[in-house]
């Protein structure tokens, strides 16, 4: 079963999407619920897609950052810079949140 909302392959038995996180209507037959292990697993899984997602992000970021730290002017380079180095030790972290799953 697909999601109502993105399209992404629904975790069997979940009426929760792990891509955005939609609720869809539940069937009229009531799936088994899930063990504790399956709950498990679909949190890490979703928790890995949104680590990643946000560290590609921020790699984006750190990218469109150093390149706005290059203009000439004075006050954009500092805050361009700035930014850059908080975004890229938020992918920092966000990697070593990915190691740790």
């Amino acid at each position: 079963m697909n999601c109502q909302q993105c399209g992404k392959e629904l975790l069997q038995g979940s009426p929760t999407c792990a891509g955005c996180g939609f609720r869809s209507a539940p069937s009229s037959a009531a799936p088994a619920p899930a063990s504790l292990e399956q709950l498990l697993s679909e949190a890490k899984h979703a928790a890995r897609d949104l680590a990643s997602s946000t560290a590609q992000l921020s790699k984006r970021l750190v990218s469109k950052a150093q390149s706005a730290a290059k203009d000439p002017s004075g006050s954009a380079k500092k805050v361009a810079h700035r930014a850059a180095k908080e975004l890229e030790a938020a992918a920092r972290e966000i990697n070593r949140i990915l190691e740790d799953l």
